[in-house]
Formats: structure tokens, C-alpha cells, sequence
């Protein structure tokens, strides 16, 4: 009898426990995912004489990351540049809208523009820089700028000139000036130092003529730090208020010299002219507005524009106008040439633009220079004089 139940002809089964013991067969491999056999020196000779492998190339810098770095040093250029611009240079102009509401003559000088020309460097410049005669005058400049805050003529960003009537002026500085600080800090160095002819009068301070008869000038500042200086207290005053009115002047606001001057400016330039020029005002009668640009540089150049008076053709007052500045010629060629005004009117061109005359010409360079050197020599004289007859310092006790 056999021993077990299986037959002799079926094949033997595997039990459960040789299932578990025996191992899994090992998957086979992807021939594109094996790794790559080890190179092999081929060369002959014992492994101890071969030379040491070179170490691998330093790779050369990307493209892209060339870009980005030359984006990353531009952008912190840009900031750095923002900065400046923002923390340090960055100026609202403010003094256009102190401009007095029956202004008929307006001129803005842009600081920035006029310290790059040529001759407002060598001539007016150096005035700033020039040692004062005494000690008394160093001291009282240091405690001027001491008790207002102001660091003349670093913070001063533009000057704005104006007059209601050719008698009554004003001008207007306006930049990084401290606010509410200037009236009282002039007025107590005059206190200190024991200035005669001055006196504060509410919110501006007066500086009286030699005779204490009338103000020689009335110094006052607005509420947005734009500081006031005019002629009289009647002007200062209606210049504190910031308004909208410069805007129907029409002044250009790009220039580092701009003007404009209304119908009224014109009918009183040609009441004054009447008796000497008669042409001449006849023309002016004819105009009612005009605003121009004095660009600086190398070949100045003057650019005005006329707006004729109601009933006049622009092309007839530009006709007109070309003639007059050609009698204009004959007239000064007889006078001395101040500022290359001679030169300018030579070239003078008057022609009609649209609805308005457009008047061009260029200035000539050595006549503003030649004419610098004559301001600068009249305010170097002027504050010498100011200076030798201000009152000394206060004694020390």
C-alpha cells in the first residue's frame, strides 16, 4: 500500500512553507535605466604609474544669470537714484500759487537750470563762496541760517517775480524752505544784533527806509513755506494766500527763464512808450496776452508768443510786428548793447502761428555773460555797503 494519496503519475505540488521561503524573482531592469558602466583606462601600464584624473571644467556663467544680475544692479541703481530724488532733490513748486490775483507781469526763474549755465557760475557763484570781510558778517550769516532754517542756496528750488502795476513788486521763493520759521528767526537776530528800521507787523516783518518814513521792503512766508518779499505790506499780503490764479497767465512751466504778460501789462507799456515810440504802441494796444521761454545753453534761445486783441488777424500783427523790430534795429544802434539785445533783434523772425504770433530769435551768448558780470558786480557792491553799514554785533558783556 502506498504511503501517501498522490498518484505516481501527478506531479508533486509545493507545500505553503516552501512558497514563503523561496525568494521572489528579481524584476527586470529597463536597459535604458541601468547605469553606465564605470569607464576603464585603457591604457597599459601598472594603475600606480597612470596620471591623476583633471579635475572637471568650471562651467561658464548662464546667460540668464548674467541677466539677472545686471537687472539686480540696475534696480538698486534706480533705488538709490529714487532715493536721492525723493528724500533729498524732490520739489513741489509752490511759489506760482502766490502769484497775487491782479498779477499783469510774471516772471519764474528756475534755480536748477540758471546755477548749470556758464556765466551764472563764474560770475554769481563765486559770490557765495567768497570769505566775508569780517567776522561779524560770517557769524551773523551762520545765525541767520541758524534761526530760520534756511540753507541759502542749496534749498532754493525757484524765484517767481511779479508786479500788479510796474510800481508795486514782489518775489517768491519757493523750494525746501522750513515751514513757519522764517519771519521769527530773522526777526530775533535783528533783536539780538539790535537792527534799526525793523519791526514785525502781525505775520510779516518790515524793514523800514533810512527816514522810517515808509517800508523799503516787507518780508513775510506762507503757510506752505514759500517765502514772501515784496514792496510794499499791500502786496506781501495778497501774495500769503496760495490760489489758482497763475493759471490764467498762461506761464509756461517748463524753462529755466519763463514770463508772461497780460493785455494790461501791453496797454501800460504803451502809454509809456507813446510820446518816444509811437509805433510801438500802437502795436501793443493790439496785444492781448503773451508768455515766452529764455532757454539757456550754449546758443540761447528767446521764443515768445502774442495773442492778438479781439478783432485783430494774427497773420496782419505779425507782419506788423516784423517791421517794428526792424525800426527797433535803427533805434538802438545808437545806444550801447547791455545784454547782446542788438545781436537778438538782428536775427529776430515774427511769424503767424495758427490764431497767435510766434516770435523766435537767438541770444547771443557773450551778451548774457557780459550782463551777469554786470549784476554780479552790483550785488558784490550792494552787500558790501549792507554790510559796512549794518549794525556790529552786540558787544560781549
Amino acid at each position: 500500500m502506498p504511503d501517501t494519496l498522490i498518484e505516481e503519475d501527478e506531479p508533486i505540488r509545493p507545500t505553503v512553507t516552501d512558497d514563503a521561503a523561496a525568494p521572489a524573482p528579481a524584476p527586470a531592469g529597463d536597459p535604458a535605466q541601468a547605469p553606465a558602466a564605470a569607464p576603464t583606462d585603457a591604457r597599459p601600464g601598472p594603475p600606480g604609474d597612470r596620471p591623476p584624473a583633471a579635475p572637471p571644467r568650471p562651467r561658464p556663467p548662464s546667460i540668464a544669470a548674467c541677466l539677472v544680475g545686471a537687472i539686480a544692479l540696475l534696480a538698486l541703481l534706480a533705488g538709490a537714484a529714487l532715493g536721492v530724488y525723493f528724500f533729498f532733490w524732490r520739489y513741489e513748486p509752490t511759489a506760482l500759487r502766490h502769484i497775487p490775483g491782479d498779477a499783469n507781469i510774471v516772471v519764474r526763474l528756475e534755480a536748477a537750470e540758471l546755477a548749470l549755465f556758464g556765466p551764472v557760475r563764474r560770475h554769481f557763484l563765486p559770490l557765495l563762496d567768497e570769505a566775508a570781510p569780517d567776522a561779524s558778517r560770517a557769524s551773523r550769516k551762520a545765525r541767520i541760517e541758524a534761526a530760520t532754517g534756511l540753507d541759502f542756496p542749496s534749498d532754493l528750488r525757484e524765484i517767481v517775480i511779479a508786479s500788479t502795476d510796474a510800481s508795486s513788486w514782489v518775489a517768491l521763493a519757493g523750494g525746501r524752505i522750513p515751514k513757519g520759521r522764517f519771519v521769527a528767526g530773522l526777526e530775533k537776530v535783528a533783536r539780538d544784533e539790535g537792527w534799526t528800521g525793523v519791526r514785525r507787523e502781525g505775520e510779516l516783518l518790515v524793514v523800514l527806509d533810512v527816514k522810517g518814513a515808509r517800508p523799503r521792503a516787507v518780508i513775510g512766508q506762507a503757510d506752505d513755506g514759500t517765502l514772501v518779499l515784496g514792496t510794499d505790506v499791500e502786496i506781501v499780503s495778497a501774495a500769503l494766500p496760495a490760489s489758482d490764479e497763475w493759471q490764467r497767465l498762461d506761464l509756461p512751466e517748463q524753462g529755466a527763464v519763463t514770463f508772461a504778460l497780460t493785455g494790461a501789462a501791453w496797454s501800460g507799456a504803451a502809454g509809456a512808450v507813446s510820446a518816444v515810440l509811437p509805433r510801438a504802441a500802437a502795436l501793443f494796444r493790439r496785444v492781448a496776452h503773451a508768455s515766452g521761454t529764455l532757454t539757456l545753453g550754449a546758443e540761447p534761445e528767446l521764443a515768445m508768443r502774442l495773442s492778438p486783441a479781439a478783432g485783430e488777424a494774427a497773420a496782419a500783427l505779425a507782419s506788423d510786428a516784423q517791421a517794428l523790430l526792424g525800426n527797433l534795429k535803427l533805434t538802438l544802434a545808437v545806444v550801447p548793447d547791455v545784454a547782446g539785445e542788438k545781436a537778438a533783434l538782428e536775427g529776430a523772425q515774427a511769424a503767424a502761428q495758427g490764431d497767435r504770433v510766434e516770435i523766435r530769435t537767438r541770444w547771443p551768448h557773450e551778451g548774457l555773460d557780459r550782463a551777469c558780470a554786470d549784476l554780479a558786480r552790483r550785488a558784490r557792491a550792494a552787500r558790501d555797503a549792507a554790510g559796512n553799514g549794518a549794525p556790529a554785533a552786540p558787544a560781549p558783556p
